[in-house]
């Protein structure tokens, strides 16, 4: 055979080797058992062939593959191949690959791979849940300013708040959950894409490594990449949350606001100014949350525009895109995790900030609705009035008056109200507020802490999933780690 090209040996064929063997190698050997299994079971091959083969996989399977890549040989598949042929010959590494091509081999050992992958995803994310949820709890009594549009909106706690996260977090680990069930197909008997003539049991093979059932259609099989797509999506609307979540978190550190004060642990100081609490966890993460949202957009453009079937575009080449996307999601993840746990909530300095400016007159103007009989788009306009009015004065409702709002009642309403000044006090409390909306979904303590139930039941619904997952997945690796006879990797 000619030599190969060593710039394509260097830049191709000798990175996917070490990319495949670091993360595909067992699922490679667990698959040729599986296979190897069906085959016995199915009376394509005798039983001490097929000993013989199973033992020449488990052999590697339990003591690893250090050979460096050798450019006379394709791949990892071959060169395994060239490897089981000096324990157990040929013609057996041969037949150990009836009914069996590289093309669903290489898609189930991604499934099988991205699976793992995904719960360990999903894991971690359920951890930064629980942390949110045991904060939420903690704080459902600490008042705080919510925005929208980077100004001052309404008064809201700072438990409404995670929870608001807390829902897009319950939201990621679904979209996570529904995609391991499509990722949980097995490709396995597909072959080449068209299946093959001899009377395998593709269902028998799926059950042996731990999916749910054998894919469909054959050619979709070994050409699916729209589960790959739905990876990069899942971790892009995640990341893109934790990115609004992060935001906020700065904004809340900056000395002006001053609400939450981040572990010494997770702040950098600077070389001239000794006053700085650089927030550089906080600042590391957002960044790496942008550069993982790069990596993860590239996996679409990897896999547009090419044919529909076995390419390598959607084969190796994808592959190291997706596996930094969901190392990085869980790293940021971990990090994020880490930084709730150790930051501190200035409730007083929160309070004060939503009792300055003009966050509770929502409030004032429901009242006039409430039990003054006014409309409430006149409403809307006497508080306009009186807001303007203190602006005008660089005051706030701090400095306002009773009596100057009763004399823009009366300008702008034509009347009197009949409201005491005690009630105008408590119309314009941060705490009436929060005390009035409790309203399902509303930032009220006892609803906040009945949502916050309700994504604990969440929660524990997720890791008694999870726990399951692992559970099977541990009981199939197990029986190819453990065995010494073939009834034993049967479970015979």
């Amino acid at each position: 055979m000619h030599g190969r090209s060593q710039v394509y040996v260097d830049t191709v064929l000798h990175p996917i080797y070490q990319f495949t063997k670091l993360e595909f190698l067992n699922y490679i050997l667990q698959i040729n058992m599986a296979h190897v299994m069906m085959l016995e079971k199915q009376k394509i091959i005798p039983k001490i062939d097929a000993e013989k083969m199973l033992l020449a996989n488990h052999k590697i399977l339990k003591e690893g593959f250090p050979k460096e890549y050798d450019p006379q040989f394709e791949d990892l598949f071959f060169m395994l191949e060239d490897q089981m042929k000096n324990h157990i010959g040929e013609e057996l590494v041969g037949n150990m690959h009836i009914a069996f091509s590289r093309n669903d081999m290489d898609a189930t050992m991604f499934r099988m791979h991205w699976r793992k992958k995904v719960t360990q995803w999903i894991e971690v994310v359920a951890t930064l849940q629980q942390q949110i949820l045991k904060i939420a709890s903690e704080q459902k009594d600490t008042i705080m300013t919510a925005y929208t549009h980077n100004q001052q909106a309404q008064p809201t706690t700072v438990s409404h708040y995670l929870l608001a996260i807390a829902s897009h977090l319950n939201r990621d680990m679904e979209r996570g959950l529904n995609l391991l069930s499509r990722i949980n197909e097995s490709p396995m008997g597909a072959a080449a894409l068209g299946t093959t003539g001899f009377p395998i049991d593709r269902e028998y093979i799926a059950e042996l490594l731990g999916f749910d059932k054998a894919m469909e259609n054959s050619y979709d099989s070994i050409a699916a990449a729209d589960y790959m797509l739905e990876i990069g999506t899942t971790l892009s609307i995640f990341l893109s949350t934790l990115s609004r979540f992060v935001y906020d978190l700065m904004f809340l550190a900056t000395n002006e606001v001053n609400g939450i004060r981040l572990d010494a642990s997770l702040v950098q100081t600077s070389s001239i100014m000794p006053q700085k609490r650089n927030p550089s966890s906080l600042e590391h993460t957002r960044s790496t949350i942008s550069s993982t949202l790069g990596k993860l957009q590239g996996i679409f453009y990897l896999s547009h525009s090419v044919p529909f079937g076995d390419i390598v575009d959607i084969g190796d080449d994808i592959q190291p895109s997706i596996q930094e996307g969901i190392n990085q999601s869980i790293s940021i993840t971990t990090l994020l995790t880490e930084i709730l746990k150790n930051t501190t909530f200035n409730s007083e300095k929160l309070l004060n900030t939503c009792t300055s400016g003009f966050s509770t007159v929502t409030e004032l103007a429901d009242t006039l609705v409430r039990h003054h009989g006014f409309s409430f788009r006149l409403a809307h306009k006497v508080v306009q009035d009186y807001v303007r009015k203190l602006s005008e004065k660089d005051l706030d409702l701090k400095g306002g008056d009773f009596s100057l709002f009763r004399e823009i009642v009366a300008n702008v309403a034509g009347r009197d109200v009949q409201m005491s000044e005690g009630d105008y006090k408590k119309a314009i409390d941060p705490e009436h507020f929060i005390r009035l909306r409790a309203i399902k979904g509303g930032p009220n303590p006892n609803e906040t802490e009945r949502q916050r139930g309700y994504f604990d039941s969440k929660l524990t619904d997720v890791n008694q999933k999870l726990a399951l997952l692992n559970q099977r997945f541990q009981q199939y690796e197990k029986r190819f780690y453990q065995f010494n006879q073939m009834d034993d990797v049967r479970g015979n």
